[in-house]
């Protein structure tokens, strides 16, 4: 959202429209980037709840970033947000199913039906 027009939410003069102000537009931009970052990082969901507050985080830490006058207040937020992506943990693997006693026996079975192998 950060390249969109911000025409949506002013009048004709540049003013903001009733219901509309800086600090929802601020709130709008981070859940959007909150939005990006939760498809980067966890595109078939599974975040833990302290994932998602990182997440959270870094999203307000770029913000600040993209809308610092300061050069080294934008680097610092870069940073941070940096380190905290850094500290997400993906999510864990699926298990692989568990072979049943009697699966394991059909497959012992078929090893060990016609000649014995060679051993050398």
């Amino acid at each position: 959202m950060s390249g969109e027009s911000q025409d949506i939410f002013r009048d004709e003069r540049g003013r903001y429209k009733p219901g509309f102000n800086t600090r929802m537009t601020k709130r709008m931009r981070v859940a959007s980037r909150l939005e990006e970052l939760r498809h980067e990082y966890f595109p078939a969901g599974g975040e833990s709840v302290m994932d998602a507050n990182r997440l959270k985080l870094a999203a307000q830490h770029y913000f600040t970033a993209e809308t610092s006058q300061d050069a080294i207040v934008a680097q610092r937020a870069t940073r941070c947000a940096e380190y905290l992506l850094s500290k997400l943990k993906p999510p864990a693997a699926p298990r692989p199913a568990q072979v049943s006693l009697e699966t394991a026996r059909e497959l012992l079975d078929r090893l060990t039906e016609g000649d014995p192998p060679v051993v050398r």
